[in-house]
């Protein structure tokens, strides 16, 4: 009888515990066990602050929107690139010049190899911002319909320390939409990872004129 007694008595004190961790300890156990499966050193992980707000339905919180801004952000990039490779070819243009009486058959061919550069580049600029603008359309339907009175759930900011594969070591700066009883991660974006900058980048967008008669020339 003493001894179920005990049990009872431990499992209750075991039970309290848990109940009086604070947000940020639940918060921070959870993302421990989530940065175990990811990091390539895990045991040089050391936290340094953990801060938790409330999270409520927004356009950064919200996953799909998140998703539809991670392929945005790629596509935008595509069309960056497809522009630098439109100026490149442009300069390659008025270096030979355009094809005249004096010109030669050589610098007529290279003038049409750049030009035939340029159109190519064009016409992936083109295409590349009308698929752009039909996620943005998208994004921007779905952030219609979300009610940002809503809370969702958590907001928690992690900071850390590791190690890179190469073994140096580097500060890690996350943040985490948690959900209302801390046993899931809804959302995870890493402030210094270039995937998520351009993903938020790309977000900040949706929200501006910067869509309004977009040119692929700009």
């Amino acid at each position: 009888m003493k001894n179920i007694l005990r049990i009872s008595v431990f499992v209750l004190c075991a039970i309290c515990f848990v109940g009086c961790k604070s947000k940020e300890e639940k918060a921070a156990e959870l993302i421990k066990n989530e940065l175990s499966k990811s990091l390539y050193d895990f045991d040089s992980y050391k936290p340094i602050e953990t801060k938790v707000t409330v999270a409520k339905a927004n356009l950064f919180n919200d996953t799909t929107c998140w998703n539809l801004g991670a392929t945005l952000g790629y596509g935008m990039q595509q069309v960056v690139e497809s522009r630098e490779r439109m100026d490149d070819a442009k300069d390659h243009m008025a270096i030979w010049g355009a094809p005249s009486y004096y010109s030669s058959s050589y610098s007529d061919n290279q003038y049409y190899k750049y030009r035939s550069q340029y159109l190519e580049a064009l016409s992936e600029a083109t295409a590349g911002i009308l698929v752009c603008q039909k996620i943005a359309e998208e994004i921007k339907d779905t952030l219609a319909n979300i009610d940002t009175t809503l809370v969702i759930g958590w907001e928690v900011f992690h900071d850390f320390r590791c190690k890179t594969r190469g073994g140096s070591p580097e500060i890690g700066h996350y943040r985490y939409i948690i959900s209302k009883d801390f046993k899931s991660i809804i959302l995870c974006e890493d402030r210094e990872g270039t995937d998520d900058k351009r993903t938020r980048e790309a977000l900040e967008t949706i929200t501006t004129d910067y869509w309004d008669n977009m040119d692929s020339e700009e």
